[in-house]
């Protein structure tokens, strides 16, 4: 078996090749398995109180920097959870060294949290670090209390919200933005909940499907229905003279400004995106650390980090969820995407015909 920048891949699989100079590479550190909720749809596992060591959190900087560096490429850290901001201290000291080591690496790095321990101050340190947060809030509070509860029992609602308007309070010095889980139970809602963050005065929200839950042809109905709510949020606040980022629209929009097409996007797994467990086992990405049993693990952080490569289509995790194959896309899936490209196109279409030039620049954390 050949070996990529000292692991060994599993299987009888081909080795992507080599990603351009000027590409991303994803890192994300998971630092601690913990949390203080317990969503219904969470993919984590098991909320163990094992963090990770501040030797491994340092060694896997290092690494991506010096890989990041070796590809040419750009690079970013990700820090999730778990609830990453139970370990707040130890994400500053991190995201401190690697702005001190990254000398004219361009680096962007950013937490997804559930946001209930943001205060003022924390809010404060995290954007003099240049880390973008991205914040976890299902939309509407009927869509937010299906799913999110606390760990213990009750509300998340008040709390999230909180660390929300404090977002909000700094968002003209500090990049943010949300993330909402779109679940079969409350995908009715959709449309309700992107329009109340988009009228709080949220720029830009990433609607997650949650593949895991269960989808029969009504709620798959309703998904594109409700799509089509969100894309016309997109088209009234841009003839108010807003541009609002709504992902997977965003996304359909820009392939169509490039390439004159929708496709759907490759989440990177394995190829320009890793992550590294508090035991220092490297994945493919975030979501695939669950546990850290170990299994589909891509090797250790003591055998280096591999660099960039060109990947492939879909997400591998949510192939593995749905149909028990990471290199097979489940039913499910398939129709969301389609559902995506549908109305990405006449959304594209629309916006093609009421203005002259259309391009998009997809946001995300500022560097």
């Amino acid at each position: 078996m050949e070996r990529l920048t000292g692991l060994r891949t599993r299987g009888p699989v081909e080795l992507a090749a080599p990603a351009a100079p000027g590409s991303l590479l994803d890192v994300g550190l998971v630092l601690t398995h913990a949390c203080n909720l317990a969503c219904a749809y969470c993919y984590t596992g098991e909320k163990k109180r094992v963090r990770m060591p501040e030797a491994v959190a340092m060694q896997a900087v290092e690494s991506a920097i010096a890989v990041a560096r070796a590809a040419q490429a750009k690079l970013q850290l990700t820090f999730f959870g778990g609830e990453p901001l139970l370990e707040a201290q130890l994400l500053l000291d991190i995201a401190a060294r690697a702005r001190s080591l990254a000398d004219g690496l361009p680096l962007v790095m950013q937490v997804t949290t559930n946001g209930t321990l943001l205060d003022a101050a924390l809010v404060e340190q995290l954007g003099a670090l240049g880390v973008h947060v991205a914040i976890s809030i299902d939309g509407t509070r009927a869509q937010h209390e299906a799913a999110r509860p606390l760990a213990g029992g009750g509300s998340s609602w008040e709390t999230t919200r909180r660390g929300l308007d404090l977002l909000l309070a700094a968002r003209d010095r500090f990049s943010f933005d949300v993330v909402a889980v779109v679940d079969p139970g409350t995908v009715h809602l959709l449309g309700d909940g992107v329009r109340e963050l988009l009228d709080l005065g949220v720029d830009a929200i990433t609607l997650n499907a949650n593949f895991g839950g269960v989808w029969g042809e009504p709620e798959l109905a309703v998904l594109e229905q409700q799509l089509e709510v969100v894309a016309a949020l997109v088209v009234a606040w841009l003839r108010r003279g807003r541009w609002v980022g709504v992902q997977p629209l965003e996304s359909a929009l820009r392939s169509f400004a490039e390439i004159g097409r929708v496709v759907t996007a490759s989440c990177g797994a394995g190829s320009r995106r890793l992550a590294v467990a508090p035991s220092g086992r490297i994945y493919g990405c975030c979501r695939a650390v669950g546990e850290d049993t170990g299994k589909g693990a891509l090797g250790h952080l003591d055998d280096g980090l591999p660099g960039p490569q060109a990947g492939g289509a879909g997400c591998a995790c949510a192939n593995a969820e749905e149909t028990g194959d990471p290199r097979v896309a489940g039913a499910v899936q398939l129709r969301h995407d389609r559902a995506v490209q549908r109305v990405g196109l006449r959304l594209a279409t629309l916006l093609c015909a009421e203005y002259e030039l259309l391009h998009i620049v997809e946001r995300g954390p500022c560097p």
